[in-house]
């Protein structure tokens, strides 16, 4: 395979890794301007490797081997076991399923997850990727990596995922600033609705936020007095995985409960 069709084929697993829920043909390819016959023989190849898998007979989506390969990669440096006992004693400390997210390539997946005991939960796919503009992993992601930041901002364009996802270019520069302010990222409702998605920066031994602690929950339950003690509870999860990581400590950032309760009243009152 020449180097021009394997960047097709990486453009072809990262698009679909974005729409969990399968692509037509046409739309993969419109969306990556290749010609339809080019699109269709790739898929073919890809799903006779099981990369790409069949839902019904005309969607598309990511096969088994594609989360297998991904995990893999997560594995080999280790990080997923570092953070288990953290992501562990967090889920059980605010009863809240908890993930570890990761950097992959230009998106954010979830390599991790610890499940609380509530009858009412975000479940999130392991290998599945999220929206650097509509998710709080890849908000928080973009907004410490500047080349992810550049790659939004720069989009020529941003999904809407629901009425609250921020597609608006000013907007989200001003939102990945903030989220470095404040040191944790929020999605109120932005991929799903009626979801709130929180997530805190995990820092490596070189300074860079490739990781991040993920929790998601329903609205009703990430409550305005509830909100801090948990994104608290994050932040210390975090700021421990890094430290095991070998990051430096004035490189960590960690954010108590007073300073969350100012920030939150902040962006609330954005809105």
């Amino acid at each position: 395979m020449n180097p021009a069709r394997i960047d097709r084929a990486l453009a072809v697993l990262g698009y679909l890794a974005e729409h969990q829920e399968g692509s037509t043909l046409k739309r993969l390819s419109d969306a990556l301007e290749l010609p339809m016959s080019s699109a269709h023989d790739l898929l073919q190849t890809l799903v006779g490797l099981d990369v790409v898998k069949l839902l019904g007979q005309r969607t598309y989506a990511l096969g088994p081997r594609a989360v297998v390969l991904a995990l893999s990669i997560v594995d080999s440096v280790d990080l997923r076991h570092v953070s288990q006992p953290y992501l562990a004693d967090l889920c059980e400390e605010i009863n809240e399923n908890t993930y570890l997210a990761v950097r992959s390539g230009a998106g954010v997946v979830y390599a991790d997850r610890h499940e609380a005991g509530q009858t009412l939960s975000v479940v999130m796919k392991l290998g599945g990727q999220r929206p650097l503009h509509g998710s709080s992993v890849g908000k928080l992601m973009a907004a410490y990596n500047p080349e992810l930041e550049q790659r939004v901002l720069q989009a020529a364009q941003l999904e809407q995922f629901t009425p609250r996802t921020l597609v608006d270019r000013e907007r989200l520069r001003v939102e990945f600033s903030e989220i470095r302010a404040r040191s944790y990222s929020v999605s109120d409702g932005e991929s799903v609705e009626g979801i709130l998605g929180l997530a805190t920066p995990i820092v490596d031994a070189a300074g860079t936020v490739s990781a991040a602690v993920h929790v998601s929950a329903p609205r009703g339950r990430l409550s305005a007095d509830r909100l801090p003690f948990v994104v608290a509870a994050m932040s210390h999860a975090a700021a421990l995985i890094s430290r095991q990581l070998g990051a430096a400590q004035d490189t960590v950032p960690v954010c108590g409960i007073d300073e969350i309760r100012d920030f939150e009243r902040h962006r609330r009152g954005a809105e």
